[in-house]
């Protein structure tokens, strides 16, 4: 197949990104432009969380049907945002196999209030 951009129909689709401009009449770029800010928005957020890194994708996938001479195009994109950081937890089982949050060969210390005292505090 040989490319001849000198006599190339007018309107022709003759780059990738000419072709994503006219699916949908157009529809399919907005939408798409709209889901990569999405993503960009959900990565700073993530970032945040995960020391200033995080990853994101869309896959773009362009069907064509030839029939009877048509071509016709299906399109379809699909965002992966990253996940945010949650949180961790501690716990540790107990001899019966449940979680706690106090560890169990650990003291736990009495607490008690201390009485003030009624003496003057004294600068040295």
């Amino acid at each position: 197949m040989t490319e001849n951009f000198m006599s190339a129909e007018r309107g022709a689709a003759t780059s990738f990104s000419q072709l994503v401009a006219q699916v949908e009449d157009g529809q399919f770029n907005h939408d798409a432009g709209n889901a990569i800010q999405d993503l960009v928005a959900a990565m700073s957020d993530a970032a945040m969380s995960k020391n200033g890194r995080s990853k994101g994708k869309i896959a773009i996938t362009i069907g064509f049907e030839l029939e009877g001479g048509v071509i016709t195009t299906t399109t379809d994109f699909k965002v992966t945002k990253p996940r945010m950081a949650r949180a961790k937890s501690v716990f540790w089982a107990t001899p019966e196999n449940h979680l706690t949050r106090r560890n169990p060969r650990q003291q736990e210390m009495e607490l008690r209030e201390v009485p003030t005292s009624s003496s003057p505090i004294r600068n040295v």
